[in-house]
């Protein structure tokens, strides 16, 4: 492997770690793979470190939803000694979370929507991180 291969992998892993640890809110996790000073673009808001990041996390809606999201294409570029650039697919579904055992049902205006990340990584201590991430809406459910 060379040191772009290890570095991609690397970086692959961070962002199913990221929707792994968001769809189960857990949050705490979830920040210690963004930079102390991350910059977060998402939903037409920047966010700028830890806390402010924090504070959207604790407003999403709680167990009672249940999200998850694919990660798809996932694309390293512009691999350096302690930066690198990559762009990410994501589908994204939600839906009440049931009561009884079973999948959640999404509702059609819950179901599939496709995002892509644009990110900035810096090697933080030996360990990757998000220095800037956008959030990009590709495409969304039409409505019914």
């Amino acid at each position: 492997m060379t040191p772009e291969d290890v570095t991609a992998w690397s970086l692959a892993r961070l962002n199913t770690a990221f929707f792994h640890r968001y769809d189960r809110r857990e949050y705490d996790e979830l920040l210690e793979l963004f930079a102390p000073d991350a910059l977060y673009e998402v939903r037409g808001r920047k966010l700028r470190g830890h806390a402010e990041i924090l504070d959207v996390l604790n407003a999403r809606s709680g167990p009672e939803v249940t999200i998850r999201h694919l990660v798809t294409n996932q694309q390293f570029h512009g691999i350096g000694d302690g930066t690198a650039q990559g762009t990410v697919t994501f589908i994204a579904y939600a839906g009440p979370t049931p009561v009884d055992e079973g999948p959640a049902l999404y509702p059609a205006a819950n179901a599939g929507h496709i995002q892509e990340l644009n990110d900035h990584y810096r090697l933080d201590n030996g360990h990757w991180k998000i220095a800037h991430r956008v959030v990009h809406p590709v495409l969304a459910p039409a409505p019914a």
